[in-house]
């Protein structure tokens, strides 16, 4: 079982006094930092151009997978400080909900890679109320609706020729400056029409500062969860074990009864109780009781 005593005692054997360094552009090791210094780390920022893995105003399309873009921006990092130990990186994904589909939601993610043991610590949170939107307008007049509903300034503004990329304002949290973007972009645009969109960015957007916090207390998590037998964090829930039964028939189900903890360095794995201590389906939810 996982140890119960304080998260400073878990992790502290390991990397208390080190420092994380987070490859981003976007302010983000200002999010982590104090959750990480709790635990007597440090996380400070490597400076990497990560815009060129991608980006949310799509001058440049991110190619693979969330994880591999999370491994390109460590090795960035890592190449740029060869002689340091622990690399953090982020990455947000916007898309329709899992579970239900017309929702939109936030996934953010964080990899954390220990260079010496050489191995990864992987986090995420799924943020369903995400601030994300964006309208294509003929005149700023119609700017004052659209930012309201956006919470702006705490969301910053992304502006630009609905049909080109060759003109974009970014990171706009004045009136002022959407205006006079709008005005340069309807000029630059054939058709006359201007995309206004919230500005996704770390530093920009507010919702996604909370989510990437909560991320980072998910991998704060699994830092201070140590494998019993070599003693590396990470020790953390790799897949459910399916068999729930339900509370009528019995039957079991294809929900999760129990949930293996698995070591990212050894071969280690331990079945443990569901964390949320259910024993049970409901009715409802069976597939025999309620086909």
């Amino acid at each position: 079982m996982v140890k119960k005593d304080s998260l400073l005692d878990r992790v502290n054997s390991f990397y208390a006094g080190q420092t994380i360094y987070f490859a981003t552009k976007h302010g983000k090791e200002g999010i982590v930092a104090p959750l990480f210094s709790e635990l007597g780390i440090s996380c400070c920022r490597i400076d990497v151009d990560t815009d060129r893995f991608g980006t949310f105003s799509g001058e440049v399309e991110r190619t693979g997978s969330v994880r591999e873009t999370l491994r390109r921006k460590i090795a960035a990092g890592a190449t740029a400080l060869p002689e340091c130990r622990l690399f953090l990186a982020s990455e947000g994904s916007f898309g329709p909900d899992p579970y239900v589909g017309f929702l939109r939601t936030d996934l953010e993610s964080l990899l954390l890679w220990d260079r010496e043991l050489n191995f990864e610590i992987y986090a995420e949170y799924l943020c369903r109320s995400p601030i994300h939107d964006e309208v294509t307008i003929r005149a700023d007049s119609e700017i004052r609706s659209f930012l309201e509903k956006i919470s702006f300034p705490e969301h910053a503004v992304i502006v630009r020729p609905a049909d080109s990329y060759d003109l974009v304002f970014k990171g706009l949290v004045t009136e002022g400056e959407v205006r006079s973007a709008v005005e340069k972009c309807t000029a630059a645009s054939p058709r006359g029409e201007v995309l206004v969109a919230t500005d996704l960015r770390a530093n920009f957007n507010k919702t996604r500062r909370a989510a990437i916090a909560k991320a980072a207390e998910s991998l704060i998590q699994k830092l201070c969860s140590l494998c019993p037998v070599c003693n590396v964090p990470g020790f953390w829930i790799s897949r459910g074990i399916p068999g729930l039964p339900c509370e009528w028939c019995g039957e079991p189900s294809s929900a999760p009864i129990a949930v293996l903890f698995s070591c990212v360095t050894c071969d280690y794995k331990e079945e443990q109780p569901r964390p949320d201590g259910r024993t049970t389906l409901q009715a409802a939810e069976c597939g025999y009781c309620n086909p």
